[in-house]
């Protein structure tokens, strides 16, 4: 079975639903027969290097929301976090590009296929998703910087000059650009979208029941003979 993600590391809901899928897919008993390939997309498109306004300024400026129903969005995120011990630090967070983090998460799949690691919840490519994510909301990365993405690949045996190599390379940046394309094109306009063996669509941070669910609906119906 397949998986495809359309997911920006600056979405909080992406960290959630990431994170709870692969929760799911932990406990899915075809887990080592399921490929998950994450496809990049911008929220802020435009935004190149880093934005100095607060994440709440610039939600609220660039969305057309009033700062109150900011602080309620990310209130709610909080609590959902809150309950699996993540800890949103919305004051320190850097708005910056993601650009680069989606061209070191094409590093880590590329490492994925090197060493037939592309199947089940602890791919790299998943592990340094989350990491990223991690980094940005809990720690107030800024993941434009290249050297803070070093050091994070360093935590994952991913050699710095590869890392500095990926991202001054182009054919990175077409990678990445093409998957946010695409995603346009196919009608995404908010993230986080999967899609199970191009046949179930689900959108949003569902729990980690919904994933379960849909994990075994999409498994029986590309296997009848080998239902779950």
């Amino acid at each position: 079975m397949h998986i495809d993600i359309w997911s920006d590391v600056a979405c909080p809901w992406c960290y959630l639903a990431v994170r709870h899928l692969r929760k799911a897919l932990t406990n899915f008993p075809h887990k080592n027969e399921v490929t998950v390939r994450l496809h990049a997309y911008f929220l802020q498109p435009e935004l190149t290097g880093v934005d100095e306004r607060s994440e709440a300024q610039y939600l609220a400026e660039t969305k057309g929301m009033s700062v109150a129903e900011v602080n309620q969005a990310l209130e709610a995120v909080s609590n959902l976090g809150a309950q699996e011990g993540i800890n949103f630090d919305w004051e320190n967070i850097k708005v910056a590009s993601t650009s680069n983090a989606h061209r070191l998460i094409c590093l880590a799949r590329e490492i994925d296929v090197e060493k037939d690691t592309t199947k089940g919840p602890d791919t790299l490519e998943l592990k340094v998703h989350e990491a990223l994510a991690r980094s940005r909301f809990e720690y107030g990365m800024n993941l434009a910087n290249p050297e803070s993405l070093v050091a994070l690949a360093n935590d994952f045996q991913i050699d710095g000059e590869r890392v500095f190599s990926a991202l001054e390379n182009q054919e990175y940046a077409n990678e990445v650009f093409s998957d946010f394309q695409i995603g346009v094109q196919m009608g995404v306009n908010a993230v986080p979208v999967f899609i199970f063996d191009n046949a179930f669509l689900v959108e949003g941070a569902q729990p980690v029941v919904a994933f379960e669910n849909v994990l075994k609906t999409a498994w029986n119906h590309a296997n009848p003979d080998h239902q779950i």
